[in-house]
């Protein structure tokens, strides 16, 4: 399921022009996205892409964060 979940979230980084880690391998993670957001280290985010956000941590969370079981 993992696999499927950062799936989709790499489209929606893609699509929406979400940075980069530091190192450039890869999107930052939603949390960070989030958190950057908010202190204003990266652009602002909209409404719609806040509560996609917060909507994608909490399935990430109820599906044991990715972990395989």
């Amino acid at each position: 399921m993992h696999e499927f979940l950062k799936e989709i979230y790499n489209d929606f980084c893609t699509k929406h022009d979400v940075p980069w880690n530091e190192d450039g391998s890869d999107y930052l993670s939603a949390d960070d996205l989030l958190h950057g957001h908010m202190y204003a280290e990266i652009d602002p985010l909209t409404q719609y892409q806040q509560n996609w956000l917060h909507n994608y941590i909490k399935l990430w969370e109820a599906t044991t964060g990715g972990e395989d079981i």
